[in-house]
């Protein structure tokens, strides 16, 4: 019997992920691949949510072809006085792909603000 043993680790803040996948004797063994060449893809998404005391932002980018770039950037602000608390989060993604003459091309922004006024 034939096993084989595939594991990945990764430590996102202080929290540890583990994917272990093994006894994969059932897949057969290629000979010969290509690589497929063709089409273009870019995509982009973004959220942003704001509340008392909090603000989050999120942003993703891929890009699919033979030239890509995909960039996402996230910003936050929380800040809390005796008089007033408020919270900003501004998320903006981008992507872009180029396979010979096709282009695939995206977008995307969002961003959201929260005031309390705190009567003391």
């Amino acid at each position: 019997m034939n096993i084989s043993c595939f594991k990945t680790y990764s430590e996102v803040g202080g929290v540890r992920n583990f994917l272990i996948i093994s006894d994969l004797s059932y897949l057969q063994p290629i000979a010969e691949s290509s690589v497929i060449m063709g089409g273009v893809y870019a995509g982009t998404v973004t959220s942003t949510k704001t509340g008392r005391g909090y603000a989050d932002a999120d942003a993703g980018a891929v890009a699919v072809g033979e030239t890509t770039y995909a960039n996402a950037q996230t910003e936050t602000t929380v800040r809390k006085t005796d008089s007033l608390d408020y919270s900003r989060a501004n998320a903006r993604s981008e992507a872009y792909a180029r396979t010979g003459n096709q282009t695939a091309s995206s977008r995307s922004s969002s961003s959201s603000t929260s005031f309390y006024l705190n009567n003391r």
